[in-house]
């Protein structure tokens, strides 16, 4: 979840409200999707002009945005030779999702508890189109809403430090899940997001906290299985 989208709390809007996003914000956006999606493969080598390139910034930008993406774990930045998109290891993927699960679970009660009307509907909303991309095989618009539907739960739990924590190893785990092709996962996926949505909706923590665990351990079987084939 991230900080992308904040629904009016009063239901009086629906509509998502974003703040302004900065270059540096653009130029991390625009990296972080080509490094989740694949664009830019684990091990790849690149210099900043072909980053610079990548993302039609400035300098200025790109190398705010990597230093991002270096704390995050999703590049290495080498003194005098590049910077490299890290690799994809798979003791790390199941080590990314043991911390995420629990974050997950503070987040979504969270948002059960103090999401507004506004907020709920935009939940709900973002999870059944999660849904129609899914049944239409469009998996990158399914990863776009799905992060998407990650940044609207952030905004409604209010509960920043964990939404940090998570950002990155939401990120790692959408790589991971382009890199062992589960795209075959998608429509059970949805239906997990989809049963999670209605529970936030509905406004009870302890629902959310079960549809939350459903929706981990899915996602937790799902790699195993992908694992166990390699």
């Amino acid at each position: 979840m991230n900080r992308s989208g904040v629904v009016a709390a009063d239901g009086g809007e629906a509509a998502e409200r974003s703040a302004p996003e900065s270059l540096a914000d653009l130029a991390y956006r625009r990296l972080e999707e080509a490094i989740v999606t694949l664009s830019l493969r684990p091990g790849a080598i690149l210099n900043e002009a072909q980053m610079i390139a990548l993302v039609d910034l400035g300098r200025t930008p790109v190398r705010e945005a990597l230093i991002r993406l270096a704390q995050q774990g999703l590049v290495e930045i080498l003194p005098r030779k590049g910077i490299a998109i890290t690799d994809i290891d798979a003791i790390d993927v199941m080590a990314a999702l043991d911390a995420r699960e629990v974050l997950e679970r503070l987040i979504a009660a969270e948002a059960a508890r103090r999401a507004g009307p506004g907020e709920r509907i935009a939940i709900l909303s973002k999870a059944k189109a999660m849904r129609r991309a899914a049944e239409g095989g469009d998996v990158n618009a399914y990863m776009r809403l799905d992060k998407e539907f990650d940044a609207l739960i952030a905004a409604a739990a209010r509960s920043p430090y964990a939404v940090r924590a998570a950002e990155p190893l939401q990120a790692l785990l959408r790589r991971a899940w382009y890199f062992f092709e589960r795209q075959d996962d998608l429509v059970p996926a949805a239906g997990h997001h989809v049963a999670l949505a209605q529970v936030l909706a509905s406004g009870r923590p302890e629902a959310a906290l079960e549809a939350c665990d459903a929706l981990m351990r899915h996602l937790r079987a799902g790699l195993l299985a992908t694992l166990g084939r390699e």
